[in-house]
């Protein structure tokens, strides 16, 4: 049975999640690129703890829709990420307090994501088996590379140390 403080575990695991996949980048390696390949490794997987790929999803979505306690804490927790992305992003770069590129990278590198978990979300809510989803989603990752632009996809590459 889960505890508060294991519930608090979990949680920061996913709030530091795009942070800890922008730090751990290699040597090349863009921020977004960083975070499209973690995605990819994680939904080509079928990784469902972290992304939602799960028989029986339908089931702990409905008990999130009918609570709004816990879908305000899901809301908190996109805020947490993205703050935390920001934050990293701006050691990565050197970036000053008052400039706002890292927040504009991290809105459009959690767009990424949240894209992903949402459209898994929806899609696992019909009742659709993981490995289906899993491959669909691979594709609309593609596609989601391609609309963003070179300025997203060659922000923070990590250079040699």
């Amino acid at each position: 049975m889960s505890t508060p403080a294991s519930a608090r575990i979990r949680s920061a695991g996913m709030i530091d999640r795009l942070a800890r996949w922008v730090r751990g980048r290699p040597e090349g390696e863009s921020a977004a690129a960083a975070v499209l390949r973690e995605l990819r490794e994680e939904v080509e997987a079928v990784s469902p703890p972290r992304v939602g790929l799960l028989p029986g999803y339908a089931a702990f979505m409905k008990v999130i829709e009918e609570a709004p306690a816990l879908r305000s804490r899901l809301w908190a927790i996109g805020q947490e990420v993205q703050a935390g992305l920001e934050q990293a992003l701006r050691e990565e770069t050197g970036a000053a307090d008052d400039d706002e590129l890292p927040h504009l990278m991290a809105s459009q590198i959690g767009w990424i994501h949240s894209t992903v978990i949402a459209v898994i979300g929806r899609e696992m809510v019909k009742g659709r088996e993981p490995c289906e989803v899993s491959r669909e989603v691979l594709a609309l990752l593609d596609d989601i590379e391609d609309l963003l632009g070179e300025r997203v996809l060659s922000h923070a590459v990590r250079t040699a140390a």
